[in-house]
């Protein structure tokens, strides 16, 4: 697949990127996801609404594992919200934690806060912000610090993508203090935004596209890397997750068969999706 978005129109741009025009039901399946989260919470141990830092928003869930499959301490998967760093919660999405935490790996669901209350340079402080908070108390959190993983879904992917090209040392933590990274249909180049209605939301201009993008340099990371995309998804997604791909030194694109932009996390989060167990074989 290939699809430059630089020689789109904005209506064609548009369509590779909002999902809500490609995706039957999509407001339908956003619904549902405050009820599952919510159900799955009723289940899970952990602590709700940590706080990481000043923002309204900077908090974080986390979920203990539930076995010691991973050995204890266990390590710990960071999860990044989507919704065009706009909208969602994480709070939507706690039931991505719960065949996670039963395979021995601790969950973390981030918040931020979102556009157009803050800016976009500020959510990517927000989540470097986030990281050292959870690397400096890996003990009272009761995971492993050298065993750190990062996913993030959509603006989440993004996220995740640059939390991998930071040099942890100037904030005193390791080089490589991920040991894997899971961008899930990340929106890679947020100057393709600019050209759709979000951007009324997100107000990117060029200097700030530009300084977020990441597919101008690897990242500055070196850990596995693996990139999901929804098989149903428009040729955008594809097309920049496989430039992304590109420029890593150690990672693996998967086309997620029947699966569109939402519908994608249930195939690698359920212990019956067809991704499961390869999410699970990159956390060591």
């Amino acid at each position: 697949m290939s699809f430059d978005w630089r020689e789109a129109d904005d209506e064609t741009i548009a369509y590779h990127f909002i999902p809500g025009i490609t995706v039957p039901g999509a407001m339908d399946l956003l619904g549902e996801l405050p009820g599952r989260a919510e159900q799955a919470r009723a289940n899970l141990a952990g602590e709700i609404d940590v706080r990481y830092g000043p923002g309204p928003k900077e908090t974080f869930d986390i979920f203990s594992a539930t076995s010691d499959a991973k050995g204890a301490p266990p390590p710990a998967q960071i999860f990044i919200h989507g919704g065009y760093w706009r909208a969602m919660d994480k709070s939507d999405y706690s039931h991505l934690a719960t065949d996670v935490v039963a395979a021995g790996v601790t969950h973390i669901s981030l918040n931020y806060d979102l556009c157009p209350e803050v800016t976009l340079d500020t959510i990517v402080a927000e989540i470097k912000r986030a990281v050292i908070y959870i690397y400096e108390n890996a003990t009272e959190l009761g995971i492993d610090a050298e065993r750190i993983y990062i996913a993030g879904h959509s603006a989440g992917g993004h996220l995740t993508g640059m939390m991998m090209r930071q040099d942890w040392t100037e904030a005193g933590l390791p080089k490589d203090v991920f040991k894997g990274a899971m961008p899930i249909s990340g929106a890679f180049e947020p100057e393709a935004i600019m050209h759709t209605a979000i951007n009324e939301d997100v107000r990117l201009d060029l200097d700030t596209a530009r300084r977020n993008g990441l597919l101008d340099a690897p990242p500055l990371v070196a850990a596995p890397v693996l990139v999901f995309v929804g098989g149903a998804e428009p040729e955008g997604f594809h097309s920049l997750s496989e430039a992304y791909v590109a420029l890593c030194e150690d990672a693996q694109k998967h086309s997620v068969a029947d699966a569109n932009h939402f519908t994608v996390l249930d195939h690698i989060f359920q212990k019956d999706g067809d991704y499961f167990a390869a999410m699970m074989a990159e956390i060591k």
